[in-house]
């Protein structure tokens, strides 16, 4: 019997591909298992946005393999993509799938099905699929980065749809677009049909999900009567989605501050929106944006922030910011600092900068000391704490809509999992500590949710009868005070939401 066993650092898209390939596993009555040291197959899917996201591939790959060494290592993703002979020889037990051909990982389980059936050592069935299958995948067109598209969620309870792969921008420290190579869309009535399928199936949001979701871009067949223009772009993607669908919500992952333009912010303003966005910001300073080959100004910042905030009521909005970038001052990073205060965001995802091979930034001088660097992202991190506190309290009274999650549910670090910087680098996530549940309420029925508005909540009092993923009204009541959750509230099914009552009422 196949038992497997997967370890994923990085991206949203990366949870979702992996959410995939269990699922295939999942086909073939596999048996998917939390501990490697169990499993006779353990798949890590891996990141190579910082040295430490390719450190921890390292380590988890060899902490399987000292655990139990007749296990089977498969691993994939951006670093497999970039560096598979270093990865082949951490063991010869290790099978390298480059980034580019993760897909063909889909065919595995019923390859494996078909023709291992328990004869042998399980390696050398990986070895056989590789060398017959893998090596010739490219060539029979079974390379198709938008296969991952899974019928259940092994791991989420808010389904991902991927929408859009690679990036064609050069930023000067990231080498996710070398990894995953330049931006390719999936045609908007793929996209169309795979929600409308997910809404057949009751589910009551979608997370979009790519690389660079602002450079979703398709050309549409000239005969398609349903898409009039010539080119969807992504704000055209979700104004279509939402006008041929019914209820189903929608999150953006992450989005480039630039882009937040008109059409953008009219689609964002839609009730069915979700109020939540990350924006992919790196620094509040125009000379280390100008280094880093950003497009942007930290006054264009701003800018989008404001415009956002009058698009919907109060949303969610998150951002990344890289510290220590070569040649950063304190009078730079004292500026961002400041940047950062002023925008008073719900929370700041802020990380050391990590000289990437092959990039623009790797060679530029002078470096910045990673105490340094880690100092000032403790200081950012302070700012966010605060700034989520602050979010929290503003929403403490209102009525909300919450998907209900499993309690081991991840929460992703404000969706900005599509973006290039959202990798597994050890440092604070969004939520702080465990909740706490009054006492005179501590036996009442507890499941946990995210809010529209992406406030980890602890929901009181909700109906047993009610499964994972549904969506439930709530009434936010009391801060929280740990990583389980931000807010405590209580299911109230019968009153009207903000969604309904002010989130649609969008003053752009």
């Amino acid at each position: 019997m196949i038992q497997v066993a997967f370890h994923t650092l990085g991206c949203k898209l990366n949870q979702l591909e992996t959410e995939s390939i269990a699922d295939a596993f999942l086909k073939v009555q596999a048996t998917i298992l939390e501990d490697p040291a169990l499993s006779n197959l353990y798949i890590v899917n891996t990141c190579t946005v910082t040295g430490k996201a390719e450190q921890k591939a390292r380590h988890a790959i060899r902490q399987a393999l000292s655990q139990n060494p007749e296990t089977t290592v498969i691993v994939t993703g951006c670093y497999a993509q970039m560096a598979k002979a270093e990865l082949e020889a951490i063991s010869p037990r290790t099978v390298v799938v480059p980034g580019e051909k993760k897909s063909a990982l889909l065919g595995l389980p019923e390859w494996l099905h078909d023709n291992w059936q328990e004869h042998g050592d399980l390696l050398d069935a990986v070895l056989q699929w590789r060398d017959s299958v893998l090596s010739t995948a490219e060539g029979a067109g079974s390379i198709d980065p938008f296969a991952f598209n899974p019928d259940n969620f092994v791991t989420h309870s808010r389904p991902s749809l991927k929408i859009e792969d690679g990036c064609n921008n050069r930023c000067a420290y990231c080498r996710v677009c070398l990894a995953r190579g330049p931006a390719r869309s999936l045609s908007a009535t793929e996209l169309l049909r795979r929600v409308q399928l997910l809404e057949a199936h009751g589910k009551h949001e979608v997370v979009l999900t790519g690389v660079n979701l602002a450079q979703y871009l398709y050309r549409n067949d000239s005969n398609n009567a349903i898409l009039p223009q010539d080119r969807t772009k992504f704000p055209d993607l979700l104004s279509f989605l939402i006008g041929n669908t019914n209820s189903i919500r929608f999150r953006i992952s992450s989005y480039e501050p630039d882009c937040i333009d008109d059409a953008f912010l009219a689609a964002f303003s839609n009730p069915r929106v979700q109020p939540h966005i990350h924006l992919s910001v790196q620094s509040g300073c125009d000379t280390v944006l100008e280094r880093m080959a950003r497009r942007y100004t930290a006054q264009e910042v701003r800018n989008a922030v404001a415009l956002l905030r009058q698009a919907k009521r109060d949303p969610f909005i998150a951002a990344d910011i890289i510290t220590g970038f070569p040649g950063e001052t304190e009078e730079e990073f004292a500026q961002t600092e400041a940047f950062c205060t002023e925008l008073d965001l719900a929370w700041i995802h802020a990380f050391p900068f990590s000289p990437r091979p092959g990039t623009k930034a790797f060679d530029m001088r002078p470096q910045i000391p990673q105490r340094v660097a880690g100092e000032r992202v403790e200081r950012l991190t302070a700012i966010a704490l605060e700034g989520k506190k602050r979010y929290a309290e503003r929403w403490l009274g209102s009525v909300v809509d919450a998907i209900l999650e499993r309690e081991s549910d991840e929460h992703d670090a404000d969706e900005h999992d599509a973006d290039e910087h959202d990798a597994d680098d050890g440092l604070p996530e969004e939520s702080s500590a465990n909740c706490h549940i009054p006492t005179d309420v501590s036996q009442a029925r507890l499941r946990f949710g995210t809010t529209a508005n992406y406030l980890k909540a602890a929901i009181l009092d909700v109906l047993p009868s009610l499964k994972d993923g549904e969506l439930v009204r709530t009434r936010l009541i009391a801060p929280g005070t740990g990583h389980k959750s931000e807010v405590l509230a209580r299911y109230v099914p019968n009153e009207a939401s903000l969604g309904e009552v002010l989130l649609g009422e969008a003053s752009f």
